[in-house]
């Protein structure tokens, strides 16, 4: 989606939150620009229950060939329907994430429709150069701690992403190759969003207990985020689309 070059970078918002602070209550699809990124059409949730999350990641298992066929490239810049199933792309998550303190919400959804969070104080991923390594903070919630504890396949947290192209882990074999779907892979697994096969969360999801639902969300974190709405409220960006 192409973007007006008369914006004025200083009037489009740098995230959801933003937006949120700025009286923007429709929950839809955005153009936020962060600090030193080209503009970013993402999907914003503006509910009051939301207050502003931005959405890297949607995955309600009806597109069954959508994650595990994905190589680095694509993971990379993203795919999907933003208004859907999708992932942002690796390389608009680190162009968003470094430019402030983020905290996460992974969202998952159990077969009953109950919904169960794990967040975590700070989140944000390293540059390509690292292969967009995952960086976790504390973790609170619900659904069970999955991403930084250590186990017998290792922890998510400071772990580069892999592909099925792109074998970082620390398994002999490719972890992305044989669970299909790019992720933050050890050796391999206590939790696993980006799949086609049955979504995984350790203690929560399984092959025996499904998760039918997941989103990853992000947003600054209270210390960095103004307790006032932004001035000139319906005069500044970002640009909704319908």
């Amino acid at each position: 989606m192409t973007v007006k070059k008369d914006i004025n970078e200083k009037l489009v918002a740098k995230d959801c939150k933003a937006a949120y602070l700025n009286n923007k209550r429709t929950s839809g699809l955005y153009v936020v620009w962060p600090k030193d990124s080209p503009p970013l059409v993402v999907y914003c949730d503006l509910s009051p229950q939301g207050g502003g999350w931005t959405v890297l990641q949607r995955n309600t298992q009806q597109n069954k060939e959508l994650f595990g066929s994905q190589d680095w490239k694509a993971y990379r810049n993203g795919f999907g329907n933003l208004m859907g199933n999708h992932w942002l792309g690796n390389e608009l998550i680190y162009h968003l994430t470094r430019q402030n303190a983020f905290t996460v919400r992974f969202l998952l959804v159990d077969s009953l429709g109950d919904r169960h969070y794990a967040d975590y104080s700070s989140f944000w991923v390293d540059s390509e150069d690292s292969s967009y390594t995952l960086r976790l903070g504390d973790y609170s919630g619900n659904a069970g701690d999955a991403l930084t504890i250590m186990n017998e396949t290792g922890t998510h947290d400071n772990m580069k992403f892999s592909t099925t192209d792109m074998d970082n882990d620390r398994w002999y074999k490719n972890c992305a190759e044989v669970l299909q779907g790019g992720w933050w892979f050890d050796s391999c697994r206590s939790a696993l969003l980006n799949t086609d096969q049955t979504i995984y969360w350790g203690g929560l999801c399984d092959e025996t207990n499904p998760c039918v639902a997941t989103s990853i969300l992000v947003k600054p974190g209270n210390k960095n985020c103004s307790p006032m709405p932004l001035p000139g409220a319906g005069e500044y960006y970002p640009i909704h689309y319908s």
